[in-house]
């Protein structure tokens, strides 16, 4: 066995990429996470940041398999405790920032491919390992067929990544820390609309959301705003537009995000390109728009477009699908119904899949446009839509004017459900909500009162 080559391990380019997918890569992690040890990544003599790799691969191993997610952007913080820790000294310490600053420029592209690679080189020292404890049972007239069974299995087992069950009761001090270190915001992004943060967490990763409005009510710019508040929150966006035209929904973006006027943003192009240009060096390339205005697109297509991003080195956080209506069914079915339930039970396992923020939207039926609280029986074709998704957001007519909404949390499995808040709209800005007008109703009704 110590002759046996290692292969990939040998190779800094590919060791540099599976440490980066290591970091963010939870479909990754479940496959091959079980198959790793830190001492695969112990450094040769000469390796270029060999003692810095080995100590982020073994971080990221050491978080995963205690806390069953990935360290993402707690590496630092994880790795300069660890550092003090163990009275790293400071050039060392500088050598793990260096290289953690690389691997953050670092893209994680086929991450799949580096997956396979891991896997088959481990089938291979595992089955070696096999063999040589097989030989050396049988020199000595000890193998049994017991023990060739034994044996044979493990050898086939261990060269698998596996999703091990996990003792519930002998692990609440892990629960414990992964509480204490993910504050609730970093698992459960804010939406960044005030009112409704102050009330409830919507969703997090391995979940799904639901924005449901009577037509013309703002669906859309409801799934655009979510958009914009996980970007700004640092996490990854995959935007399918599915009824507007890509050119739209790109201008409602450049308007939200310039606090221009949508229908202005051709008469103030520097002052637009100077404030885009201050967005985009904030939150660096994290939204890529799909137009899926011309039709056909499936929840299978939906998830090819995730994979041939992730390939390419753009892991998202959330996918977001304006809206469900658009999404053609994966088969026929007898009712519209069927195929709805069909479609929501495969979203949550698509999310659930690849550790997903996954929101989307529905249409209330007819007849609601006047309503202020729209109640899971509202929504056109199927109530189940609500009871299939972790949360579901109606907006309603507000009754703070024209430009008012009524969000009500009409579902939710996590949180509190049946409350509601008031927000005002600026359409002109494409924003579903206006925080200072927002907040100069709440005053002048308050003062009503």
């Amino acid at each position: 066995m110590a002759d046996l080559p290692r292969k990939y391990f040998d190779d800094e380019a590919f060791q540099d990429k599976l440490t980066c997918v290591l970091l963010r890569d939870v479909k990754a992690l479940q496959e091959c996470a079980s198959v790793l040890r830190p001492d695969d990544f112990k450094p040769l003599p000469g390796m270029r940041n060999g003692r810095a790799r080995w100590i982020v691969a073994e971080r990221a191993l050491e978080y995963y398999n205690k806390y069953h997610m990935p360290i993402g952007s707690l590496i630092t913080a994880d790795v300069i405790e660890y550092a003090t820790g163990i009275g790293m000294g400071e050039q060392q310490r500088q050598e793990l920032q260096k290289y953690l600053a690389y691997l953050a420029k670092l893209k994680p592209t086929a991450p799949d491919a580096v997956v396979s690679k891991v896997l088959h080189y481990k089938g291979e020292r595992m089955r070696a390992a096999a063999i040589q404890e097989l030989v050396d049972l049988q020199s000595i007239g000890q193998l049994t067929e017991a023990k060739w069974r034994e044996i044979s299995v493990r050898a086939l087992l261990n060269g698998k990544g596996q999703v091990k069950p996990i003792s519930y009761l002998e692990t609440l001090a892990a629960r414990m820390e992964r509480r204490r270190q993910h504050a609730d915001h970093l698992i459960v992004p804010y939406t960044l609309i005030d009112p409704l943060d102050r009330m409830v967490q919507t969703i997090g990763p391995q979940q799904t959301g639901l924005i449901v409005a009577p037509w013309k009510r703002g669906k859309s710019l409801m799934l655009q705003w979510l958009a914009r508040a996980l970007i700004v929150q640092r996490r990854n966006v995959l935007y399918f537009t599915l009824e507007d035209a890509q050119r739209i929904v790109e201008d409602r973006f450049d308007a939200m995000i310039t606090e221009i006027d949508l229908k202005r943003l051709s008469e103030y192009p520097i002052a637009v390109a100077q404030r885009f240009e201050r967005f985009r060096t904030t939150v660096a390339a994290r939204l890529k728009i799909y137009d899926g205005t011309a039709g056909g697109v499936t929840l299978s297509r939906i998830e090819e477009v995730y994979l041939a991003e992730r390939d390419s080195g753009f892991l998202a956080d959330a996918v977001i699908v304006d809206y469900d209506a658009k999404i053609i069914p994966a088969q026929k079915l007898s009712e519209r119904r069927f195929e709805y339930d069909a479609l929501y039970t495969a979203q949550q396992q698509f999310a659930s899949r690849y550790n997903l923020i996954y929101w989307t939207a529905a249409q209330t039926q007819r007849g609601t446009r006047d309503l202020k609280i729209l109640s899971g029986d509202k929504v056109a074709e199927d109530i189940n839509k609500m009871r299939n998704v972790t949360c579901a957001l109606t907006l309603g007519k507000g009754d703070w004017g024209k430009d008012s909404i009524y969000i009500w949390v009409a579902a939710h499995k996590n949180d509190q459900m049946e409350v509601g808040c008031h927000i005002v709209s600026n359409l002109r800005r494409s924003l579903i909500y206006d925080c200072e007008a927002t907040e100069a109703s709440a005053r002048q009704h308050e003062t009503r009162r």
